[in-house]
């Protein structure tokens, strides 16, 4: 769909019309208006974000609070969105607070959870750390041992039971 040019334009005895051409001679010309045509029309409302504890209200009050939070969106006159308010408060105040404590408990718990996770995994990057260390240090020792030619029986096969803890461990 193509922009046109529309005119504002008033003719010499007061009256205002738009025009899709230039207007006429004997007329007052008010320069082009906006490339779109106006739209007399009022937006249509939108409605808020649903709240985080609708889902722990009872169905009454979480359909209350619905049909109050859209209410501008479908229509419905003030007097009606105020009645609905009364209602709410009257029958809902309990279940909302209620369902506020419940969004706190399970908001806790969810946090609770991540850092326990949060924990765990450091305590296994702790534990990895530690046994590459452990590892390394019984590989310089394996080293040294293996390095001296002057080991006796005993010193050989405590040399053998080392090598086996190390792959069994590190391997």
């Amino acid at each position: 769909m193509s922009a046109q040019t529309r005119y504002n334009c008033r003719t010499q005895g007061g009256v205002a019309y738009q025009s899709n051409s230039p207007c006429p001679s004997g007329v007052v010309i008010y320069g082009p208006a906006t490339s779109t045509p106006q739209r007399n029309e009022t937006p249509i409302p939108g409605t808020a974000q649903a709240p985080a504890n609708l889902k722990y209200l009872s169905p009454r009050c979480a359909s209350l609070n619905d049909a109050i939070r859209t209410a501008a969106a479908r229509g419905l006159t003030y007097n009606t969105v105020n009645d609905m308010r009364r209602e709410y408060s009257r029958e809902c105040s309990e279940s909302e607070s209620d369902a506020y404590s419940k969004l706190a408990e399970d908001r806790r718990a969810a946090m609770q959870e991540r850092n326990e996770a949060r924990n765990a995994d450091k305590a296994d990057r702790e534990r990895a750390s530690l046994r590459e260390q452990q590892c390394g240090e019984s590989k310089r020792i394996l080293l040294a041992k293996r390095a001296r030619t002057d080991l006796t029986e005993g010193e050989k096969a405590e040399l053998r039971r080392f090598e086996e803890n190390y792959r069994s461990r590190c391997g």
